[in-house]
């Protein structure tokens, strides 16, 4: 009896000794992994970096699935042969020497071959250059800039088309690298979440969980002033399907550049000079305007004549409030051209007639002609507010080319209140129509 139980306690001992290994083995191939993603695979003068924890996500989709096969087996998912090694941790990242819309990317590469034919029918770069030890590459537009060799992919994306050569040539050729005890990648490393970013000292997490996406991090406010802990917002209706609100003022140490729409020159330093610091917009039931519908017929001596008709449209309701100095604003916007006849230029926005209201201290524009500006308010902790309720945006079947990506969901919130004198606090919430999938399973 002694013997058997002797027997058993160093079975037990074995294999306890191999689980404890395996778990060890395990637990070091992954931090190996991660320390790999990370190294060499950043420019030193990073500013804003986004990480997106691979592993962690692999391992929430798997786990979601073991709890709902069923769902999953019947969900077509494409898979693509990219060539390229996904590490297990991915950054993405903006550079001082670059403009916050141009940003950067470094993965391994697997296969050459199946690199080529990907960058060519998925990317769309079908002039690629041989510079020796890599080869380059460009989108027709040249905002997406690529190169690799046998080891390394670098993409660089600038929404500006600004050039990232110099940049893209440090990485291949690892030069000018963000070390691994820099104190923003140690940062970013100990953030424990499906995505993760730092910058300067600011810094923020998303996680994907049943049938929601949460976001929450903190943001710079050198660009505008948020005055004060307690905000107020207009009342808007009970039954807005969208409802924004932004409380603060610009900053004026900031220029902000013109732009062109169309043939009209707008020029945010000039409207923001009448402005009072609050913005607002709602969008609830639908509305009916008179639209015309102009064709051309020949007369009896067959002359070209136009033929004007009326037609009645449903068109969303849409309010929109803006506190300024209300008659300096409109007589700005009537002498650009941007209102004409007490209406938004169709030129500048041809989708509905948006009116425009005003009295002393606001601006309304309002698909409604019959709209009125409320005076009533509501307070509230946030100088900024987005919720958007899908679920009665596809009932009222106003945006059709959106309802692909919005089937899913079921409604956001985006909300931001001060954190300090020059820091913010945000938090976002995309809730998914299915509560017991994970949000990651039913992305489109």
């Amino acid at each position: 009896m002694k013997t058997h139980r002797n027997r058993f306690k160093r079975v037990a001992t074995v294999t306890a000794v191999v689980v404890l290994l395996l778990l060890v083995a395990v637990y070091c191939y992954f931090s190996f992994s991660k320390y790999n993603a990370s190294k060499d695979r950043i420019h030193a003068d990073a500013e804003l970096i986004i990480k997106v924890d691979t592993d962690r996500l692999y391992s929430t989709l798997a786990m979601d699935y073991f709890s709902n096969p069923s769902y999953y087996q019947n969900k077509s998912i494409e898979s693509i042969e990219s060539g390229l090694k996904i590490p297990a941790q991915i950054f993405v990242y903006t550079v001082k020497s670059k403009s916050d819309q141009t940003y950067f990317c470094t993965l391994p590469v697997a296969d050459t071959v199946l690199l080529k034919s990907f960058i060519k029918e998925k990317l769309g770069i079908t002039a690629v250059k041989n510079m020796g030890q890599y080869i380059t590459g460009s989108s027709s537009n040249g905002r997406l800039s690529i190169a690799f060799n046998t080891h390394m992919f670098v993409a660089g994306y600038s929404l500006n088309g600004e050039k990232v050569e110099n940049v893209i040539a440090d990485l291949l050729n690892k030069r000018n690298l963000l070390p691994n005890n820099d104190q923003l990648l140690i940062k970013l490393k100990g953030l424990k979440a499906h995505l993760a970013y730092v910058f300067k000292d600011c810094y923020g997490t998303g996680d994907f969980k049943d049938g929601q996406l949460h976001l929450e991090g903190s943001f710079s406010s050198e660009h505008f002033d948020v005055k004060g802990k307690t905000f107020s917002h207009r009342t808007f209706d009970k039954d807005a399907i969208i409802k924004m609100w932004f409380n603060v003022t610009p900053s004026l140490n900031k220029s902000y550049a013109g732009f062109k729409v169309k043939s009209y020159d707008v020029y945010p330093d000039s409207l923001l000079r009448y402005c009072n610091g609050y913005f607002d917009i709602e969008m609830g039931k639908t509305v009916h305007q008179v639209d015309t519908i102009i064709t051309y017929e020949y007369n009896d001596d067959f002359e070209k004549e136009e033929i004007v008709t009326p037609r009645n449209v449903t068109v969303p309701g849409i309010n929109s409030v803006m506190a300024s100095h209300a008659k300096g604003l409109i007589d700005y916007l009537s002498k650009s051209n941007i209102i004409v006849s007490g209406q938004v230029n169709k030129e500048l926005f041809p989708l509905y007639r948006l009116y425009a209201k005003s009295n002393e201290t606001t601006v309304m524009l309002s698909t409604d002609r019959n709209a009125v500006i409320s005076a009533s308010r509501e307070n509230t902790p946030y100088f900024f507010y987005l919720g958007i309720d899908f679920e009665q945006l596809k009932e009222q079947a106003q945006f059709p080319l959106l309802e692909k990506y919005i089937k899913p969901l079921s409604r956001l919130v985006i909300k931001a209140n001060p954190e300090s004198s020059h820091k913010n606090h945000f938090e976002v919430d995309l809730d998914f129509k299915r509560k017991d999938i994970n949000a990651l399973g039913q992305l489109p």
